[in-house]
């Protein structure tokens, strides 16, 4: 009984005895082997010497050797033909060349070339218009009404529009008549948005380039007009939380076009509700 006892524990396979010589016999059989292998680490070459065919900044001239990173030779280089490969056969026969990258190569040239423009400057010079010219202009182009059109926040539209005075045929001397009267405003009705001398600005030099291509309306697009040059003028005076620069109700407002050197000139601005 022994003895069939010991040849049932037996390997009974060369695959199993194999496993049972080649293991720690301290360690308990287990029919999954793991076989556990090192990392190669191969190092590669950061970067390879080529033959330069042609002269490239920042590297040298055509016929040096010069060390390169092997993908830019491969990608940029070796397509264009600015350089070729050189093999370590090749490099042995010429035990007295110098392989070293010439960083100030075609530098000094673009150095020059930058000092000589900084040298020579382009002198451009702008005439500007008279003071006397940009307000005839401006009173000529720009109307005495200047209107612009917001959205209303309030629901009580109707009644504001309907409260606005209305005025009968335009004319020349009625318009500065009622620039110099008080204008009678609706109720406050807060609009989205604003109406900023930005704005007023804008439509100020819109209706100076939309004259054609005469002579003066060639001038006219030459007058220079910047937001700090528009003064708003409130018959309530400036409310609490409200700009000087920037209506944010609707409305008739004064404002006052000041050219510099010239003349104020005066214009008034409606706000009116966006249909």
């Amino acid at each position: 009984m022994s003895l069939l006892a010991r040849n049932s524990r037996a390997p009974q396979c060369f695959a199993c005895i194999r496993q049972v010589l080649g293991s720690d016999l301290s360690l308990p059989l287990s029919p999954f082997r793991t076989q556990v292998r090192g990392k190669k680490k191969i190092r590669l070459p950061t970067t390879i010497n080529v033959k330069l065919l042609r002269d490239v900044r920042g590297y040298g001239r055509r016929g040096s050797i010069v060390p390169v990173a092997p993908g830019r030779m491969r990608n940029i280089w070796y397509p264009s033909k600015r350089a070729e490969y050189m093999t370590d056969a090749q490099l042995k026969t010429m035990p007295d060349v110098v392989i070293e990258r010439d960083f100030t190569f075609g530098m000094e040239q673009s150095t020059e070339g930058q000092a000589s423009e900084q040298e020579d400057p382009v002198n451009i010079q702008i005439k500007l218009l008279s003071p006397e010219k940009a307000t005839q202009l401006i009173e000529t182009y720009v109307p005495q009404h200047l209107e612009f059109y917001r959205p209303v926040i309030s629901t009580s539209e109707t009644e504001a529009v309907e409260s606005l005075p209305s005025r009968k045929k335009s004319s020349a001397p009625g318009d500065l008549a009622e620039a110099s009267e008080p204008l009678p405003n609706p109720q406050s009705i807060a609009i989205y948005g604003s109406v900023s001398t930005a704005d007023i600005v804008a439509k100020i030099k819109a209706l100076m380039t939309l004259k054609g291509d005469s002579a003066e309306s060639v001038e006219a697009a030459r007058v220079v007009l910047n937001p700090e040059d528009i003064r708003i003028e409130r018959e309530d005076g400036l409310q609490v939380g409200e700009e000087r620069d920037r209506i944010k109700t609707l409305g008739n407002f004064k404002i006052y076009i000041l050219v510099k050197g010239g003349e104020v000139i005066r214009r008034i601005m409606k706000v009116k509700a966006q249909e």
